[in-house]
C-alpha cells in the first residue's frame, strides 16, 4: 500500500501509530493491514486516501473535509495509538524547515518541543541533529520559546526513505488492538447502560462483536424502531461487519408463568446464556459477553452469575467486572451511548420478578429449569431469530433461502 509523493511541495496528512500491534510479531503486517482496512471504512465516501508507509497509517483527506474532525473519528477506533494532524513532504530539509517555521508563525509565540524519529536510519543527519536545528530556527524565527519539559506544542518529524512526515498536533487514540484481530464474539444488549460499553471495550480487543437483544415488544420491527436500533448502529460504527441477533421474549415468559416468583430472574439470566450459547454454536462466535459487574444488583452477585452460566461450553466474558456504575456511566458518556441508553425502553429485565433471590442456589435454579422445561423454550426462541445487518431484517433461519427479507428505510 505505498504512494509516491506528488508536485504539491506538502500534502495534508493524519498520521497514525499503531497500539499494542507492534509487540505481535510475526502478527504485525496482518495487524496493520486490519488497521488500515478499519480506518479506511470509518473515512469511506469522503474522499480520503488511507495508505500504509513504513510502519504509519497515512490519511489523505479528500476535498474539504476538515482535518480535526477526520483525526478525532480516527482516535476513537481501535488500535490507535495516537493520531497527528500534519503534512507528507518531500524529503527536502529546506522546505522540511520552511514548514516548520511557518507553522510555529501560524501558532504564535508558545512553548514548544521537537521530537524526530527516523525510519531511514541511512538519512546523513541524526534525529538530534535534525531536532537541534529545527528547534533553533524557529526560535530565531517565530517568537516562540523551546521547553522541553512542558510544551504546549510538540513539532514532529519522521524521516522516511523518500519523504518527511511533519505534525503538530496530536490526539490520543483508544489503544487495543483492530477490530476482526481477535476473532468473533456474541454480546448480550439490553436497553440499559452497561452492555453497549461492554460490547464496545470487546470491539477494543480486536473482536468483532455480534449482539443478541431479547426483545418485549410483539416485532422485532418494533424493537428496531426504538433505542435498540440506535445502540446497535452506533456500536456499528467501531464494528462495521457486527450484526444484531433478535430474539423473542414470549417462549420464555409463557413457560415461567407458574415458575417461583423469587428465581424468576436467574432463570431469565440463565435462559439468555443458554440462548448466546446455541446462537454462538451456529454462528462460529467463540465467546459469549455480557455487561454484568461483580455485586452492582441482585442479578450479579456471584451466586447469581454462577447460577446462570453453570455448565455453559463457551466462556463468558465481563469486561465490566471490576467497574463501579459512576465508571461505566462516565465511560458510556465518552463513547456516546449514554443519552441513547437513558432512554425509555420496556425491556425484558423490566418484567420479571422485582424481589429476585439476591444468592440464589445453583440446585434450586437448575430444579426448577427442569420443572418449566425451559431447555425447550431455547430451542423454540432459536427458531424464531431475525437478523439485522444494519441495512435489512430478516429471518435468521431462513436467510440462506433468501425468504422473509425486511428492507429498513
Amino acid at each position: 500500500m505505498g504512494a509516491k509523493m506528488a508536485e504539491s511541495p506538502r500534502r495534508p496528512a493524519i498520521i497514525v501509530a499503531a497500539s499494542e500491534i507492534m509487540l505481535k510479531g510475526g502478527n504485525r503486517p496482518r495487524y496493520e493491514r486490519l488497521l488500515a482496512r478499519n480506518i479506511a471504512d470509518a473515512v469511506s465516501g469522503r474522499g480520503a486516501k488511507v495508505y500504509r508507509r513504513q510502519a504509519r497509517i497515512i490519511v489523505e483527506p479528500g476535498g474539504s473535509e476538515d482535518a480535526e474532525e477526520l483525526a478525532l473519528r480516527i482516535s476513537r477506533i481501535p488500535g490507535v495509538r495516537w493520531v497527528r494532524i500534519g503534512y507528507l513532504i518531500p524529503r527536502d530539509y529546506d522546505l522540511l524547515m520552511q514548514i516548520a517555521v511557518e507553522k510555529a508563525r501560524e501558532i504564535g509565540p508558545s512553548r514548544v518541543a521537537v521530537e524526530v524519529s527516523r525510519a531511514d536510519k541511512s538519512y546523513p543527519k541524526t534525529s538530534l541533529e535534525i531536532a537541534r536545528e529545527l528547534g533553533e530556527r524557529i526560535l530565531s524565527t517565530s517568537g516562540a520559546v523551546i521547553d522541553l519539559k512542558s510544551p504546549e506544542t510538540i513539532f514532529w518529524v519522521s524521516v522516511l526513505d523518500d519523504a518527511f512526515l511533519f505534525g503538530w498536533r496530536r490526539i490520543e487514540g483508544v489503544g487495543g488492538l483492530p477490530v476482526g484481530a481477535s476473532g468473533r464474539v456474541l454480546a448480550l444488549l439490553s436497553g440499559g447502560l452497561d452492555s453497549p460499553v461492554a460490547a464496545w471495550l470487546m470491539m477494543k480487543r480486536g473482536c468483532i462483536v455480534d449482539m443478541l437483544h431479547i426483545y418485549a415488544p410483539p416485532t422485532p420491527q418494533e424493537a428496531l424502531s426504538e433505542k435498540i436500533g440506535e445502540l446497535f448502529l452506533k456500536l456499528k460504527e467501531t464494528s462495521p461487519s457486527s450484526r444484531l441477533f433478535l430474539a423473542p421474549y414470549h417462549h420464555f415468559l409463557s413457560n415461567t408463568l407458574s415458575s417461583k416468583a423469587r428465581l424468576e430472574l436467574a432463570l431469565f439470566r440463565r435462559f439468555m446464556l443458554r440462548l448466546a450459547e446455541a446462537l454462538s454454536l451456529e454462528i462460529g462466535a467463540k465467546a459469549i459477553v455480557t455487561g454484568d459487574s461483580v455485586g452492582q444488583v441482585a442479578s450479579q452477585t456471584l451466586e447469581s452469575l454462577h447460577a446462570a452460566s453453570y455448565g455453559l461450553r463457551l466462556v463468558v466474558l465481563r469486561p465490566l467486572a471490576g467497574y463501579d456504575k459512576e465508571e461505566i456511566i462516565r465511560l458510556s458518556k465518552t463513547l456516546g451511548f449514554y443519552e441513547l441508553s437513558i432512554k425509555s425502553y420496556k425491556d425484558c429485565c423490566s418484567i420479571v420478578s422485582r424481589h429476585p433471590v439476591p444468592r440464589p442456589r445453583l440446585e434450586d435454579v437448575e430444579e426448577e429449569w427442569r420443572r418449566l422445561g425451559l431447555d425447550d423454550s431455547v430451542a423454540k426462541t432459536l427458531g424464531e431469530v431475525y437478523v439485522f445487518d444494519g441495512a435489512r431484517l430478516e429471518a435468521w433461519k431462513t436467510i440462506s433461502t433468501g425468504r422473509q427479507e425486511i428492507s429498513q428505510e
